[in-house]
């Protein structure tokens, strides 16, 4: 569909002050800055934040990189924090595993202390990480599922912060991801890969449990002998 006189108009316009304020923008440190100035100059609306996005690229500034890397310093801070929790911090133990199946079917489960599930059944067709299949990328949803878990006990139990104890049998889980995902959500991640297989024995079980079914809140000890 062909631009009209008024977006050409428009383009030509976010174009020509992107280009005025070159050196501001490309000095950048930060999405936020950008979005300061996106502010600033009256493009945060739907109609011309793509517009400026695409300008700051003519000037060789990429917004969603900035973004990007703006979120992984502050993921970075936050991990750094979170690891300077006490020993004695509030702490949840959770085992994980998954299976794949020939059909393309998988399922997962996410298992406490006392061999419980408190989380398992199929992977829904949407799933963001795994592809069907491929059971390290099954394994990886279920250990992300398990940060979010132990992050709604935390809550459940009414502390901000606390540390996850993950086991999984998958030695080629994405670990950085992992903490950085627990950084988001308060929470410090302490990954062992060992054979112990509850939980992928629980993954093999028919059925589901939701993880809506559980008091989150007994999952999350005191203290802690790791």
């Amino acid at each position: 569909m062909a631009l009209s006189t008024a977006e050409k108009a428009r383009w030509a316009e976010i174009d020509s002050i992107v280009a005025e304020h070159k050196a501001k923008l490309k000095s950048a440190t930060t999405h936020e800055t950008l979005k300061d100035f996106a502010e600033e100059q009256g493009f945060m609306n739907e109609n011309d934040f793509g517009k400026y996005k695409f300008s700051l690229k003519k000037i060789a500034v990429s917004y969603e990189d900035l973004r990007a890397q703006t979120f992984e310093a502050q993921d970075k801070e936050r991990a750094e924090a979170l690891e300077s929790l006490a020993s004695d911090a509030p702490a949840v133990m959770l085992w994980t595993g998954a299976v794949e199946g020939d059909n393309g079917e998988g399922s997962f489960a996410i298992c406490n202390s006392e061999d419980d599930a408190i989380w398992y059944g199929r992977f829904f067709d949407g799933d963001k990480i795994r592809v069907a299949g491929d059971l390290i990328s099954a394994e990886q949803s279920v250990a992300e599922k398990a940060v979010w878990i132990a992050s709604k006990a935390f809550e459940a139990a009414g502390h901000k912060q606390g540390r996850l104890y993950l086991h999984s049998t998958c030695p080629a889980l994405d670990e950085h991801e992992l903490r950085a995902q627990g950084a988001r959500f308060g929470v410090a991640v302490d990954i062992e890969v060992n054979e112990d297989l509850r939980a992928v024995t629980m993954a093999e079980v028919p059925g589901f449990k939701k993880w809506q079914d559980n008091n989150l809140a007994e999952l999350v000890e005191a203290d802690t002998d790791e």
